[in-house]
């Protein structure tokens, strides 16, 4: 994280940092805290964090904590969020599962034998 944050100080509109920022704020500090605002907004969104806008706190939502503690992606979350319901059938719960960043490519093969067939 430092050398990147190293690079992006040597090299500023290499990492679409725009001039904006590069007069008035030599350590980007700013542009920073705009990265920050933005990455909580979007997990706010997600239903990931709670997000305080006026203090800049957040705090971890149980939905943020899974998401972690799992590797799943702010999207699959927001998608189980928005899908999943207390009572779902298993094809249901599949159906949402498949939705998932985590399965888009997972590769399918055509079944071979009857055995496979009958799967």
């Amino acid at each position: 994280m430092l050398a990147r944050y190293v690079r992006i100080l040597k090299s500023p509109g290499s990492y679409g940092v725009r001039v904006d920022y590069q007069e008035d704020d030599d350590g980007l500090v700013h542009k920073r805290a705009d990265i920050v605002h933005s990455a909580a907004a979007l997990l706010e969104k997600c239903h990931l964090i709670k997000y305080e806008r006026s203090s800049g706190r957040f705090q971890s939502t149980e939905l943020g904590r899974i998401a972690s503690h799992y590797y799943v992606t702010h999207n699959s979350m927001a998608t189980y969020y928005q899908h999943l319901r207390p009572i779902m059938s298993t094809l249901e719960l599949f159906r949402v599962f498949a939705l998932s960043n985590e399965f888009k490519l997972l590769p399918v093969s055509i079944p071979q034998n009857s055995c496979q067939i009958d799967l």
